[in-house]
Parts: structure tokens; sequence; C-alpha cells
């Protein structure tokens, strides 16, 4: 009979964050390259003016961080409260090359759509990734303000805005409470 090796009872090692609470700052090294198990992290970019530039919404499954002692790029704050598991080396390559894909759709996003089609986008987005199934769609279950939204489409708050009520005119988005969002169908381009 074969030995059996025994097995370590050794919890994953996780790193709690409160709502609010950072994890790395635009800038600083980061400590090690984090896997999102729960919660909802913002990945923000700040410029030499002080405004900030939302660049995503992180959740279960997302990259957090930057391999450790690298310098991070983006400001990471947990939007509710969060916990993270370090990823295993085996997964670094391919995680960061998921990561870079992604960024890099949201670049051509932003070089190639218009306001409406990038708030439509970045909704759609949203709602697949946390939404809920709810009679009209998909509610995205956490508020937005239009200033977090138009950081996210690249635009301004009044841009953003316009956009929404282009969306609400339309009926592929409905607005069911202050910065709460219904996406009632998959959006992937607005087109009068």
């Amino acid at each position: 009979m074969a030995e059996r090796l025994p097995r370590s009872h050794e919890p994953l090692p996780l790193m709690p964050l409160r709502t609010g609470q950072t994890l790395v700052r635009q800038g600083e090294r980061s400590p090690k390259l984090w896997r999102v198990r729960s919660g909802m992290l913002t990945a923000a970019a700040v410029g030499h003016d002080g405004r900030e530039l939302t660049l995503d919404v992180l959740g279960p499954g997302d990259p957090v961080g930057e391999p450790a002692g690298e310098l991070s790029a983006l400001t990471v704050r947990a939007m509710r409260p969060s916990r993270l598991v370090p990823v295993a080396a085996r997964d670094v390559e391919a995680l960061l090359a998921a990561r870079a894909r992604r960024r890099e759709a949201l670049a051509c996003d932003l070089a190639w759509l218009d306001v409406a089609d990038r708030v439509a986008r970045r909704l759609d987005d949203l709602a697949a990734r946390f939404g809920r199934p709810v009679p009209g769609g998909t509610l995205i279950p956490f508020a937005l303000t239009q200033e977090a939204l138009a950081s996210l489409a690249g635009t301004s708050r009044e841009s953003a805005n316009r956009a929404i009520r282009r969306l609400v005119a339309f009926g592929t988005i409905a607005v069911v409470g202050r910065g709460r969002y219904v996406v009632r169908h998959h959006l992937r381009a607005v087109r009068p």
C-alpha cells in the first residue's frame, strides 16, 4: 500500500479589507499579487492635477496588486468588505495576461466608442460580473454615483448624465433609485 503524505490543514492566508481600506497606493511597492475571494474593490489612477480615474471594479477571481516588490500603477481600495488570497506562483502569468487583455479592451473602448456606448458597456460589464436577475433585467447590486460612472467610462459627469438619459429613453436601462441601475438586456453598442 502506498504511503500517504499528511495533508496540511493550514488555512489559506486571507487578507481581509474593510470598506474604504486601501490595499496599495499608486506609486507604492505592492506586497504581493492577490486574487479577490469575496467582496469588491476599485482600481483607480490619480493624475498630477489630483483628479481620480476609476479604471475598474474588481470582484471574485480578479487579480489585485502586483507581484511582490513591483510598483503599483493604481490605488486599490475596498468598496465593500473583501477577502483576498495570495496568488500561487504558477497562476501569476495567466492572471496578469488576462488583466492586460481586459485593460487593452477598456483602452480600445475609450479610444473608439462614443460616451453613450462607453457608459452602456461599463453598465453591461458590471451587470454581467456582479448583477442579479430581477424582473425586467439585471440589477447592478451597488449604487454608482454619476461621478463614479463617469470615471469608469472616461468622461465628465455631465456627459455621463446625458448618456444615462439616452439609455433610459431607449429602454436599455432603468434607473431604480439613486445610482441604482437595471440593465434591461445585453448592451454592446447604443445606436438610435
